[in-house]
This record gives structure tokens, C-alpha cells and sequence, in this order.
């Protein structure tokens, strides 16, 4: 954990009437008096990447509880994701298309699944010390699921995510995934002294985005991730920052669901 300390300054109260300072943000959201002591008590990487752009879609996601919409895209995703499961783990003989770019690398981990070196599709929690705890439990602080992970041997592993979308413009918030991803699995498996993740662009012609850590890293990488992180399970209120950027993919802001829609 890092030192944490709760500013004063308060900003904006969630459900109050739209007011023109909004646009753009200048305040920082109201955090509590405890590092998950805020309206929203875990965090996944992609809720911390939507709390960086804007607050306000997370506390209409995991406090107003409204579902976001799902596109194509996303659908699409889920299915090919599927895909990857059912071959890795026997279910389907054939390779499938959608696969065939990484063919041998998804032969290599359909071999590991079998040898009981490869798992896939597990969810992994963490509480607030980053001690392994049930995906539900009442201390759970962090969430993460994964692809796959592969255990190469007893000091050697590596995580793997199935990407559907684009390399091109998301290596930033890509990379900040692949730190939680090497943060959980030295958590989650003591023994390993080196993690490698690799993210695999299925629809892409360019290379997988593979880091590399070793167990030393983590004095460098933790307390990056428990500082956002805590922003967020801190948080009591939730500013919204709409801008024509963050509003333009946002289910909410598409769907009539938030308030402060750049487009409203």
C-alpha cells in the first residue's frame, strides 16, 4: 500500500443538477476518510481507465447499477473470446478462423491446457492488500479476469488477453492493464520471480504488446496501481468530465442515460 492521505476540498455531490463548471472538469472527486472507504469498494483495470476520463460513467455504472449498452464490437468479442475457451480446452477439434493468426500460439496453449500448466477464463480477487480473496467477498478490493495464464514452470509465468480491437492508440491504457495483470499474478502465485504478459491483437496484422517483469518491479509498479486505484474506492462523489472525446463511446452518453452528455 502506499500513503494515502484524503484531500478536503469538496467538489460535486452525485445526483445534484448540472452545473456549468462541469465543462470542463477543474475539480478533483471527494474521496473518504479510508482508501476503499468511497461509494464503489473494487476496481477492474477498465473501470480505472473509465474513472480517469470520467468519474460520472463509473458512479452510473457500479452505483446507479445501469447496464451499458453492448455494440457489435463488444458482442463480437465476447463470441470470439468464447471461441478461444472452447479450443483451448478441447471443446472445439478445429482451429477457427477468427483464431488463425495466432494458430500456433493457440496450439502451444491448447498442449499447456492439457498438461495442467494453462488456465483459462479464471477470475482472480485481491483485497486491499493484495492478499487473494473471493471475486464476491466483502473485502474484495480488485478484480481481474484472465484469458489465460500460463505456468511455464515454478519460477516462470505468463498472462495472455485476447484483444479483438485495435493496437494503434490504446498502448498507453493497454500497458497499464499488463502492470495489474504482472501485479496479480506475482500476488496470486508467490514463487514466480518473472511474469511475462502478452496481449494478442486476433483482427490485427501487427504483433502482440508483450512486457516483460521481473518480481523486482513490483517496488515500481504497485504503488502506481494502489494510487489510482485507491482514487477510485475512495471516491464519494464522482465529477463528470464530458468532452466530445469521452462522450462520443459512451454508452451512457449515447443512450440518454447521462445528464452532462456533451452532446445534450
Amino acid at each position: 500500500m502506499t500513503d494515502w492521505k484524503p484531500p478536503t476540498e469538496n467538489a460535486w455531490t452525485p445526483g445534484s443538477k448540472k452545473i456549468i463548471e462541469c465543462e470542463p472538469r477543474t475539480s478533483t472527486p471527494t474521496v473518504a476518510d479510508s482508501p476503499n472507504g468511497g461509494l464503489v469498494k473494487a476496481w477492474s483495470a477498465s473501470n480505472l481507465d473509465k474513472f480517469d476520463k470520467c468519474p460520472h460513467s463509473v458512479f452510473l455504472a457500479k452505483v446507479k447499477k445501469i447496464k451499458e449498452v453492448s455494440g457489435e464490437a463488444a458482442d463480437r468479442g465476447t463470441a470470439i473470446h468464447t471461441l478461444a475457451e472452447e479450443f483451448i480446452i478441447g471443446e472445439i477439434g478445429e482451429l477457427p478462423t477468427e483464431l488463425e493468426r495466432y494458430a500456433h500460439e493457440f496450439e502451444k496453449l491448447r498442449v499447456g491446457y492439457e498438461k495442467a500448466e494453462v488456465t483459462v477464463e479464471e477470475d482472480w480477487a485481491f483485497d486491499i492488500n493484495w492478499n487473494a480473496t473471493g471475486w464476491m467477498a466483502k473485502d474484495c478490493w480488485a478484480r481481474m479476469k484472465l484469458d489465460a495464464c500460463h505456468l511455464e514452470d515454478e519460477t516462470s509465468g505468463k498472462v495472455i488477453d485476447f484483444k479483438t480491437g485495435k493496437k494503434w492508440g490504446n498502448e498507453i491504457k493497454h500497458n497499464r492493464q499488463a502492470m495489474i495483470y504482472a501485479i496479480g499474478a506475482f500476488k496470486r502465485y508467490p514463487a514466480l520471480e518473472f511474469v511475462k504478459t502478452e496481449f494478442w491483437y486476433l483482427d490485427q496484422k501487427d504483433g502482440p504488446l508483450i512486457n516483460s517483469y521481473p518480481k523486482a518491479s513490483l517496488k515500481i509498479l504497485q504503488p502506481r496501481i494502489d494510487k489510482r486505484a485507491i482514487r477510485l474506492t475512495s471516491c464519494t462523489d464522482f465529477p463528470p468530465n464530458p468532452s466530445e472525446s469521452n462522450c462520443r463511446w459512451c454508452s451512457y452518453a449515447n443512450d440518454g442515460s447521462c445528464e452532462w452528455s456533451h452532446q445534450q
